[in-house]
């Protein structure tokens, strides 16, 4: 079977099983199993797949018509022009979350910001690209998940920022508390698990078959437990100037009115996403 060949029947079968996009992830998959750039898929469309390859990629195309999420059957995703891996160890990073930090780089530069902690930083993408594009900057990455603090610190190696980005294992702020930053940190970041548990159901299958779900739903109705913990924790740090979070459809105007409640803040800041939602929340205190 040629490249040419597999990846139309790649197409189809993912087309059959109801997958969203079924041209872009057949070609995704040929050109990872052929470890090749996807605009360099042309150059191969007439030579033969190997033997070991076909298995692999009817392998890989049988478990996306599962509805086992792309990233996690390549391995990687990309996020603010950096490529970082991608595992069931944590949450799938989106495009929406960029949101969140082009915000938090805008206040960071702003208010001259040196010192910032992710609570619950999963794949580590928001720590890391702060770090990345802040070189004056040190980021505490916490997360109650071992395995993503894991999966983080692959990520961390892999962008060579062991030096300005620490990673701690503990819920929200308690590990801020434990390593002694909690009188450095100006900046509080947070992407935490915000979508309403009488949402959850509704959710495609890749997300509510696959990712951690205690990543992803919020306790209470509302969903915002954990942006309540985070606020009220927020009062203990002395040199606190901002706090950014992602939010979900209709929470941005909840957690502005959370901010003003219990941090006072002289402004808030709400920022929507390329899909028009209001996506990123941020205090300035």
């Amino acid at each position: 079977m040629t490249v040419g060949e597999a990846m139309r029947d790649a197409r189809q079968r993912l087309a059959a099983a109801g997958v969203p996009s079924p041209d872009f992830d057949a070609r995704t998959l040929v050109a990872h199993v052929l470890s090749t750039p996807l605009n360099q898929l042309p150059l191969h469309d007439r030579r033969l797949l190997t033997a070991a390859e076909a298995a692999r990629l009817d392998a890989l195309v049988a478990a996306r018509a599962r509805r086992e999420p792309l990233q996690y059957l390549t391995g990687v995703t990309g996020f603010y022009g950096r490529e970082f891996r991608c595992d069931r160890r944590a949450l799938i990073p989106r495009a929406d979350t960029e949101t969140v930090v082009e915000l938090a780089l805008e206040l960071a530069r702003e208010l001259s910001i040196t010192r910032i902690a992710d609570l619950g930083t999963g794949t580590g993408i928001i720590a890391l690209t702060l770090a990345a594009e802040l070189p004056e900057t040190s980021v505490l990455a916490t997360d109650a998940s071992e395995e993503a603090l894991a999966l983080a610190a692959e990520n961390l190696a892999a962008l060579e920022l062991q030096e300005r980005v620490t990673l701690a294992h503990g819920r929200w702020l308690e590990p801020v508390h434990q390593t002694g930053w909690a009188d450095e940190v100006e900046m509080v970041v947070s992407n935490p698990p915000y979508i309403r548990p009488d949402v959850f159901a509704t959710l495609q299958p890749e997300i509510r078959e696959h990712e951690p779900r205690a990543a992803l739903v919020g306790r209470r109705a509302d969903g915002l437990r954990a942006c309540r913990e985070i606020v009220a924790g927020c009062r203990e740090l002395p040199r606190l100037r901002a706090v950014v979070f992602e939010v979900g459809d209709d929470q941005a105007r909840a957690v502005a009115e959370l901010l003003r409640e219990v941090l006072s803040p002289v402004r808030v800041i709400v920022r929507t996403d390329l899909g028009r939602v209001e996506r990123a929340v941020a205090g300035v205190l």
